[in-house]
């Protein structure tokens, strides 16, 4: 256990087990609990204030109890599998769920076509796994770019802060990232992949920063003001892998 304690500051972390879970557990000065669960590997981790008895700690972890299982079930599922680009093999697109269908034919190309997802490919060697995943991130990348730019202008609108560049790329710590100075947005490809609110919310968000570079109360309230909901939207995003 590791405490820390003086004038300003008041903390306590540790792990506890409650309901069959081990939790990082930690006191802070906050006014409500806060259960996550995190991926990858579906890491618990419980936040409460300082004086909150022990007693309702574990009844507030109780009454959650089907929520936890069925949350670490599914990040520990989805951070086990492991992509192949074959017919049949379920892939995700804007949070809906899509069958691959892979084809032979002359050229490599990918489209979306309601339920599926047509990849075509010339057979032999460029039709490895590495490369049916390179056309798909493409086609992935193309619907990124179609939706920021549908979607940014209105908030940029509405906001009145301008990016004078949006572009996209694979990050494995980020959903997105402004450059303040150069007034450039990056948004990670794996949102395509996501329900369109959640590239609403990081295109706000990064958006913001162009007036506060800093996540302080002033960047959170302007956050609730232009999207009231983005605490719900960010728990969603916390809870799902950066890269699949």
């Amino acid at each position: 256990m590791h405490k820390v304690t003086n004038s300003n500051m008041r903390t306590t972390k540790k792990e506890i087990r409650i309901a069959g879970f081990a939790i990082e557990f930690q006191r802070k000065r906050i006014k409500n609990m806060h259960l996550r669960v995190k991926a990858p590997d579906g890491r618990v981790t419980l936040s409460a204030p300082l004086r909150m008895p022990r007693n309702v700690i574990e009844r507030f972890v109780a009454e959650n109890e089907d929520w936890l299982r069925r949350k670490t079930a599914e990040i520990k599922k989805r951070s086990g599998e492991q992509h192949q680009y074959v017919t049949g093999e379920t892939i995700s697109l804007w949070g809906e769920s899509k069958v691959l269908v892979v084809r032979a034919a002359g050229r490599a190309a990918c489209h979306f076509d309601g339920p599926r997802v047509l990849l075509s490919l010339p057979l032999g060697e460029n039709s490895t796994k590495e490369r049916r995943e390179a056309v798909l991130r493409e086609a992935y990348r193309q619907e990124l770019i179609r939706a920021i730019a549908e979607m940014a202008p209105k908030i940029e609108q509405r906001t009145g802060l301008y990016a004078r560049e949006w572009r996209t790329k694979r990050m494995k710590t980020r959903w997105g990232t402004c450059n303040i100075v150069k007034r450039r947005i990056w948004i990670n490809l794996e949102l395509a992949k996501k329900k369109p609110v959640c590239l609403q919310y990081i295109i706000l968000h990064e958006v913001l920063h162009l007036t506060e570079r800093y996540h302080n109360k002033h960047f959170y309230a302007l956050m609730s003001y232009y999207m009231p909901a983005w605490k719900k939207v960010r728990a969603y995003l916390n809870a799902a892998p950066l890269v699949q």
